[in-house]
């Protein structure tokens, strides 16, 4: 067998996240981890290359690769709406791990634990800002991957945008849903569609915005400027303002 094969790899990952529940998201798990795969310790480096990032963006690719899975064996996804499908995306990739969510919460202590940010005395082991990096890195990975799922066809800075708003979703949506004791998980469910419809709202107003912009710029351009683009003679816009020629219109009927 290859050994940084897909079977190593998750053979050590369900190990991890068993021991995680009671331990640190270390190396020093994830070595236990490996010894109890039955895969010899030296040969981490070569499965996982960069140590416990390295697991870290196995376990949210092979999670995405599940939660395809499920997107293809339902028949009624490609016929909801957008935002139906980002819901059903989201909170279905949060649920995948309803068993570990301790493990998960470990997890956030890890990117937030100030040592992973602050050198030891003593210790030459330093990760500096490597913990956020991984976070944003492995967030945006995810974000971009829904959109994908969704046959999304944005481009330019609206494919950013989207992308960026759904991170923001995912995070939020994240940290609430590993302490959710609700029924099915219900209040996280609730959360991710009240975040959604309040983009969905924000979005509409902008349109409107847009739009009352654009009214106003033709306007500018057919009452006010001439053909040359120069402002057209003030005589002839005061004869053209509104107010004006309605007042004419009921004087000299």
């Amino acid at each position: 067998m290859i050994l940084d094969s897909i079977e190593n790899k998750q053979k050590i990952l369900d190990n991890f996240l068993k021991i995680v529940a009671f331990e640190d998201w270390s190396s020093e798990t994830l070595i236990l981890a490996t010894k109890n795969s039955g895969i010899d310790e030296k040969l981490l480096p070569i499965i996982f290359e960069n140590d416990i990032f390295s697991l870290i963006e196995f376990l949210t690719q092979e999670r995405c690769q599940q939660l395809k899975k499920i997107v293809e064996a339902d028949q009624n996804f490609s016929s909801k709406k957008t935002h139906e499908k980002i819901s059903f995306l989201v909170f279905n990739l949060l649920n995948l791990d309803n068993n570990n969510r301790i493990a998960l919460k470990r997890l956030i202590n890890f990117y937030a634990d100030p040592k992973n940010f602050i050198p030891l005395k003593n210790c030459n082991k330093y990760l500096g800002l490597k913990p956020t990096y991984q976070s944003l890195k492995e967030v945006y990975f995810v974000a971009d991957f829904l959109w994908n799922l969704c046959l999304d066809k944005s481009t330019d800075f609206n494919f950013y945008s989207k992308r960026l708003t759904l991170s923001k979703v995912l995070i939020r949506s994240f940290l609430f849903y590993v302490n959710d004791e609700s029924k099915n998980s219900e209040k996280t469910q609730n959360l991710i569609d009240l975040q959604l419809k309040k983009i969905i709202n924000f979005a509409k107003v902008k349109n409107t915005g847009k739009e009352k912009i654009n009214n106003l710029k033709d306007y500018f351009e057919e009452n006010i400027l001439d053909q040359n683009s120069d402002l057209k003679n003030p005589i002839e816009l005061l004869k053209n303002l509104p107010f004006l020629r309605l007042i004419k219109k009921n004087i000299f009927k």
